[in-house]
C-alpha cells in the first residue's frame, strides 16, 4: 500500500473531494485526520473510513484561525504521534460575482481562508514534518485559477495566489525533505458543484443544464 503507516491530515474535508480522498488514503494504509468547521460532516466521513477498517479522527477546525490550525496539528500528534501528509482543500465562497462593484474586503475574506488558511496549516504542521525528516503537502487549487469561470472572481484570484505560494514553499521546504505540490482539478460533480450551479441558476434565471452545456463543450470527453 502506498501510504502504509503514514498519517494524513485533510483540511477542509467536505462531502465531495475531501470524502473521496479520505477513503482512498485509508484504503492505501494511511491514518486519516479530517478537519472542517462542522463536526457532524467530518464525523460521518470518519465513520465511513472506520467501517472500511481504516483509522480516522475528526477534529473541528477553522483554517481562518491560527489557534485552530495549531490545535489540529496537536490533536493529530497526540492521537498518532506523527504528521506525514497535509492536504489543503479548504476554500471560501465569499464575494461571488464580478470584480466591478465587489467589496474588496469580501475578497480579502476569501483570500484569508482559501490561500492564507492553507499557509496557516503549513505553519502548524511544519515543526512535526521537519522533526520527522520530511513530509508531503498538497494544496488543492482549481482550473478557475487559469480559466475564467463566471461568478468566481475572488475564488479564482485566491486559488491563483495559492499556486504561487505552493511554488515558493516547494523551494523553501524541499531542503528539509518536504515536498509541496499543487493539484489543479477541473469541474467535479458533487454536492459543492451542484450547490454552486443551483445558486447560479436561480440568480440568472437559467436552468442548470443551460449552465452546464458550455462547460461540457470545453471538455474533450464532453
Amino acid at each position: 500500500m502506498l501510504l502504509s503507516g503514514k498519517v494524513l491530515i485533510i483540511a477542509g474535508a467536505g462531502p465531495g473531494l475531501g470524502r473521496r480522498l479520505a477513503l482512498l488514503a485509508a484504503r492505501e494504509g494511511a491514518r486519516v485526520v479530517l478537519a472542517a468547521q462542522s463536526l457532524a460532516g467530518i464525523e460521518r466521513i470518519a465513520e465511513e473510513v472506520r467501517a472500511a477498517d481504516g483509522e480516522a479522527l475528526a477534529v473541528p477546525a477553522d483554517v481562518g484561525v491560527e489557534a485552530d490550525c495549531r490545535r489540529l496539528a496537536d490533536a493529530t500528534l497526540n492521537a498518532f504521534g506523527r504528521i506525514d501528509c497535509l492536504i489543503n482543500s479548504a476554500f471560501s465562497t465569499a464575494s461571488s460575482g464580478p470584480f466591478e462593484g465587489a467589496s474588496l474586503d469580501r475578497w480579502m475574506a476569501n483570500m484569508d481562508v482559501t490561500c492564507f488558511g492553507a499557509l496557516r496549516m503549513v505553519g502548524a504542521v511544519l515543526p512535526a514534518m521537519k522533526a520527522h525528516g520530511g513530509g508531503a503537502i498538497v494544496n488543492v487549487s482549481s482550473k478557475a485559477a487559469v480559466q475564467h469561470v463566471p461568478g468566481q472572481s475572488a475564488y479564482a484570484v485566491a486559488k491563483a495566489a495559492l499556486e504561487g505560494a505552493t511554488r515558493q514553499l516547494a523551494s523553501e521546504l524541499g531542503p528539509h525533505g518536504i515536498r509541496v505540490n499543487c493539484a489543479r482539478p477541473g469541474w467535479m460533480w458533487g454536492v459543492t458543484t451542484e450547490t454552486f450551479l443551483q445558486a447560479q441558476s436561480e440568480a440568472a434565471s437559467r436552468s442548470v443544464e443551460e449552465l452546464i452545456a458550455p462547460v461540457r463543450a470545453r471538455m474533450p470527453l464532453g
